[in-house]
């Protein structure tokens, strides 16, 4: 099921939009798509912070006296990277919503093709983040993390810390072998001694000590090792990496 976020200060739009999302569905052959309402932005975030996300938000940019830029400044923040499509009166904010990846733009009143077109792709690429989004329930509640942006995971005691590429840490109580369980389904993981887990992705280059990420970072090889981790390595690179 795909759900769908609309924050509208406005009923009249929020009917509006989930009209049109209603008959998409319908004309797509009654595709499971389940709408949730929000008249302000307050509420909306109270939601994600709560540890709900949502595949597509359709966001006003003036939420009453809030400013939907904002809040999808806030959706990114909470590490949601799920596509974000604008339906307002005014062309002022469009490069400053570009910033958080907007996908589209759409000037009201809302052309119902172009919203149409819209969804379509945001639909595409809620699809397509799907295979690779991951929920992990940690000290601080529920994280969601895309698995291309985890570049590694370091064990202590017994909790993994897995570093993404935008600095983020995630902690969370599991085993190292669990965690790889989880990872290795979407390729382009391996496992590193007995506390390392790596995303091949992010890795530069491998020496006979060291798995060396395009961050700087240095992962120590086990001894008898370099060969197999080497191979593991150039064999994802010359098969192509996953988008």
């Amino acid at each position: 099921m795909i759900q769908i976020a609309i924050c509208d200060d406005e009923k009249e739009i929020l009917d509006e939009v989930s009209g049109y999302i209603k008959n998409y569905a319908e004309n797509k052959n009654n595709l499971d798509i389940e709408v949730f309402r929000f008249d302000s932005a307050r509420t909306l975030i109270s939601t994600l912070e709560d540890g709900k996300s949502f595949d597509i938000f359709v966001l006003d940019v003036y939420i009453g006296d809030e400013m939907g830029t904002e809040l999808a400044d806030c959706i990114r923040k909470n590490g949601i990277e799920s596509p974000i499509i604008f339906a307002t009166t005014s062309l002022e904010h469009a490069p400053q919503s570009y910033e958080t990846g907007t996908l589209r733009y759409l000037i009201k009143p809302i052309n119902p093709g172009k919203f149409y077109e819209a969804m379509g792709v945001a639909l595409a690429q809620a699809r397509k983040m799907s295979e690779h989004f991951l929920k992990f329930k940690t000290e601080n509640g529920v994280a969601s993390v895309n698995a291309n942006h985890i570049m590694y995971s370091e064990a202590h005691d017994h909790y993994q810390y897995m570093r993404k590429d935008d600095g983020e840490e995630i902690k969370v109580r599991m085993t190292v072998t669990e965690l790889f369980t989880i990872l290795s389904k979407y390729g382009g993981f391996v496992r590193i001694g007995s506390a390392y887990i790596v995303n091949l992705r992010h890795v530069k280059n491998v020496t006979p000590t060291n798995v060396c990420l395009y961050s700087n970072i240095n992962i120590q090889i086990p001894r008898g090792k370099f060969t197999e981790i080497k191979n593991t390595f150039w064999n994802f690179q010359c098969e192509g990496q996953e988008d």
